[in-house]
């Protein structure tokens, strides 16, 4: 039986069929003709498929279908999951042709969408009572999906605040903190008083919040970091220490006091202007280190004058080659901190080679203290 719908997806499918004919008569490429025939296919198929169920209609005649007609059951409700599967889809392919990350959330949405959208249509199946229907989805998903959307909300909310607080000063950071924290605390107890508050209302007032929020961290996130935090990445301050006389971002805060089990080869002191030594197993000060090759040794600095001093244990220098015949001479030196009067600190070094392979002398000074130094012999 040929029905309206039907007869229009004809009439198309036999268009479509004629122009994929004639695409191909005229030469072009095989690309349109291939997607007219695709197309013409497509049409006529649905045609078939329209001619079989009729349109959806029922005789007058025939009341034996009269019970299972389309018409008698009720319509179905309004369902986001379609779009939502179709964005997850695109999310798939963007995700194939930029990012594994991507692709892999898109893989997630797409299964999720799927699932929410095959679950809605077996419990509208479920009787004629669209109310019973949507209990009984409601009791099979929800355990699962309140917990994952409370997961969800969570990490909107910690990494939109995070956002902020990486973005705005240290001080303005403490305060923006402050009010947030007070805000939340007074709606609480507004709404703790006012028990009668209509649920829709408190629940508008929190999607404000929440895409506020949001926005705010995605514009923030998007501006970057505020300065301080960006040259600290970009230098790595505390990935490395700088052994000169200037203060670095690692001699901040630095720890002044050493462990009674340090297992300390020397103990080396400034005084006076001067670096004295005393070494485990030597009677007296001494003037000259001796550290075991290749082994671990912990080398303790005190500093007995009035400015903050650092102690640096120079061993030798290695030639790095950067290819195309360019060579970088590294110096082989590690240092504390700066001690401030009174303070102490240590330093673990491992010389790989003996001091008379080197044709610096190994040693032990203080930057700004020309006076400062000690031998460093190594066997």
């Amino acid at each position: 039986m040929i029905t309206t719908s039907s007869k229009l997806f004809y009439g198309l499918g036999a268009g479509s069929l004629v122009g994929a004919v004639l695409w191909m008569i005229s030469g072009n490429s095989a690309l349109g003709t291939v997607a007219l025939f695709f197309l013409a296919t497509a049409l006529l198929f649905a045609g078939a498929i329209a001619s079989f169920v009729r349109d959806g209609h029922v005789l007058s005649t025939d009341t034996a279908a009269h019970a299972t007609a389309a018409a008698t059951n009720g319509s179905p409700r309004a369902s986001l999951w379609p779009l939502g599967t179709a964005i997850s889809v695109g999310v798939l392919v963007v995700g194939l042709i930029s990012s594994p990350g991507i692709f892999k959330v898109g893989v997630a949405l797409t299964l999720a969408m799927l699932g929410e959208w095959m679950i809605q249509n077996w419990s509208e199946r479920g009787s004629a009572d669209s109310a019973y229907n949507t209990k009984i989805r409601d009791y099979l998903v929800h355990p699962l999906e309140l917990p994952v959307a409370g997961a969800l909300l969570l990490a909107v909310i910690v990494l939109s605040f995070s956002r902020l607080m990486l973005a705005l000063d240290k001080s303005a950071g403490v305060a923006v903190f402050g009010v947030a924290a007070a805000l939340v605390l007074a709606v609480g107890t507004l709404i703790a008083f006012r028990r009668n508050v209509s649920r829709r209302i408190v629940g508008a007032m929190s999607a404000v919040v929440l895409v506020a929020l949001a926005s705010a961290g995605v514009a923030t996130a998007l501006d970057g970091e505020r300065d301080q935090l960006t040259e600290a990445a970009a230098e790595d301050h505390f990935a490395h220490r700088g052994c000169t006389e200037e203060k670095e971002y690692s001699d901040k805060k630095a720890s002044r006091s050493v462990g009674a089990k340090s297992n300390i080869l020397a103990t080396v002191i400034l005084r006076d202007g001067q670096l004295v030594a005393e070494v485990a197993g030597y009677e007296g000060l001494q003037s000259e280190v001796y550290i075991q090759r290749t082994n671990p040794s912990t080398i303790l600095f005190i500093n007995e004058t009035d400015e903050a001093r650092r102690m640096v244990v120079s061993y030798g220098k290695v030639v790095e080659d950067l290819g195309e015949g360019v060579e970088r001479e590294i110096a082989l030196e590690s240092c504390t901190s700066k001690v401030e009067k009174g303070g102490q600190q240590s330093v673990t070094v491992r010389i790989p080679q003996p001091s008379f392979a080197s044709d610096e002398p190994f040693s032990i000074t203080v930057p700004g203290v020309e006076s400062a130094r000690l031998t460093v012999v190594v066997p």
